[in-house]
């Protein structure tokens, strides 16, 4: 996570993981057949991170709220909203390799990561969903709104990463993409989306 959080993937080769690990690059083969399995194991640990995170948010809302065996009530959604997406956008601001890693490193590196990378947006949207939906069945608009919001929360998160190291433009810098300003839009979307289509 160091490498490829700091220096990037491409600029990572398996002599230097070895070289930082400590490690023979015999033994980095007997645990890994190459560098993409790596970074699929690394990436699947930064995402396991931010799950936790973003489960332990929203359930201390839902066992606050009282609601730990029954539907979540209207009203607390918005709550809930803040407090998960909180989770979640912590988890990578405390640990900015972990945010490279899950944000842009991974991203068209090769065939199998990338159906990894999907899927963990699609599972993403499942947990989105199953929280909006308070344990009824989804309707497939209801999945394609969830995997929607993942993809807006995504690209948000990717362009405050991309602002803090390298922007577009001028105007795509650390002023347009503060993280808290990112927090409070991806809640909006999710409370607007819950009102619209969950509700």
């Amino acid at each position: 996570m160091e490498l490829f959080g700091t220096e990037g993937y491409v600029n990572v080769s398996v002599k230097k993981i070895c070289d930082e690990a400590g490690l023979t690059q015999r033994y980095f083969y007997e645990s890994f057949p190459d560098r993409v399995n790596l970074l699929a194991a690394v990436y699947q640990h930064c995402v396991d991170i931010a799950r936790s995170a973003t489960i332990a948010a929203a359930t201390e809302v839902i066992d606050r709220a009282g609601v730990a065996d029954g539907p979540v009530p209207a009203a607390v959604i918005p709550i809930l909203a803040e407090e998960a997406l909180g989770g979640f956008i912590n988890s990578l601001v405390e640990d900015p390799r972990r945010a490279r890693v899950i944000l842009i490193e991974v991203v068209g590196v090769a065939p199998e990561i990338e159906k990894l990378r999907l899927g963990a947006i699609h599972d993403w949207a499942d947990l989105i969903a199953g929280f909006a939906s308070n344990g009824r069945p989804t309707t497939p608009k209801q999945k394609l709104a969830a995997i929607g919001l993942v993809g807006a929360i995504t690209q948000l998160l990717v362009d405050w990463q991309m602002a803090l190291t390298d922007p577009i433009n001028e105007q795509a810098g650390p002023d347009l993409f503060q993280v808290d300003s990112v927090h409070e839009v991806v809640t909006e979307m999710f409370v607007a989306t819950y009102d619209k289509i969950f509700g």
